[in-house]
């Protein structure tokens, strides 16, 4: 708690926009060109050496930038269509997140920003940007063509050469940023599902959340094998390895038919039922007749 405290002593928001400015100020520092950030060199005095000048040849055709210059001379706040800004967002600012899930996982912080699924919602939504961004432009613009796209799905075609045809997606900047930024939403998606698992079981989930952040589909397989480890020293049901879903349904119908006989059993204890009770009758006095 204390080193909680001394880590953000600010309330939960203000923390909160704070690393979104910060992560935002060091896209904008990495998007700029090179040459701006280039340190400035000092100005050297001319020799006495002569200078020969070449003949200048007039041509036609304007003069040509190899890659490197265009690639200095091209930032990603230069993007038009806006892509190269949400690659970077989706690149740098989920780096939050995975960093209260590793190193506070029980921070009331954590809790109170990745308990909901809106921060993960607004990730998905600049990846979905992305696409619809690609959809529809011809491959000049970035886009891969679809005939390429499903030859990923040709048995025949992956059989022969399919990390071939990946390969040749990967030359299309716009499926490259689709599938970077995919590939980080559900590695999110997934990390943020183990450390919710984890806090449910009451287990430590930080190597595996981060082995998920650094290579993906293995951080599963290691939460998995820490809960079976875990249920060796656990009597309890609820510490061996189930199905999460379906194992917390069962919980949930079990809590909620003791709570159920629970509140039953108080309120017979409070309302005795009481006997069935008629009213006092008194019949009139009739005299008979016949007696004198």
């Amino acid at each position: 708690r204390l080193t909680a405290r001394l880590w953000c002593p600010l309330e939960p928001s203000v923390a909160i926009v704070g690393m979104v400015a910060a992560l935002g100020a060091l896209c904008f520092a990495l998007s700029l060109p090179r040459t701006l950030l280039a340190p400035v060199q000092p100005l050297r005095r001319a020799t006495a050496a002569p200078v020969t000048l070449a003949p200048v040849q007039r041509t036609g055709a304007a003069p040509t930038m190899d890659a490197t210059t265009i690639q200095l001379a091209t930032s990603a706040l230069e993007d038009p269509t806006g892509i190269a800004q949400a690659f970077a967002f989706v690149t740098f600012v989920p780096q939050n997140f995975w960093l209260l899930i590793v190193f506070a996982p029980n921070w009331k912080v954590t809790r109170q920003v990745f308990e909901p699924l809106w921060p993960l919602c607004i990730v998905a939504l600049f990846h979905l940007f992305i696409v619809v961004a690609s959809a529809g432009k011809p491959p000049e613009a970035g886009t891969a063509p679809i005939e390429l796209f499903n030859n990923l799905f040709n048995p025949v075609v992956v059989g022969e050469r399919g990390i071939d045809v990946y390969l040749e997606l990967g030359t299309y900047k716009n499926f490259a940023a689709e599938e970077w930024t995919h590939e980080l939403v559900w590695d999110l998606f997934v990390g943020r599902w183990i450390w919710l698992e984890g806090r449910r079981r009451d287990i430590f989930t930080s190597h595996s959340v981060l082995l998920t952040n650094l290579i993906g589909p293995p951080g599963l397989l290691l939460h998995v094998l820490t809960v079976q480890l875990y249920a060796l020293f656990r009597p309890e049901p609820g510490a061996r390895w189930a199905d999460p879903e379906a194992l917390r349904t069962e919980m949930e119908v079990q809590r909620a038919a003791l709570a159920s006989n629970a509140a039953a059993e108080a309120e017979a204890a409070a309302d005795p039922p009481q006997s069935l009770q008629l009213p006092g009758l008194k019949l009139p006095e009739f005299k008979n007749p016949f007696r004198s």
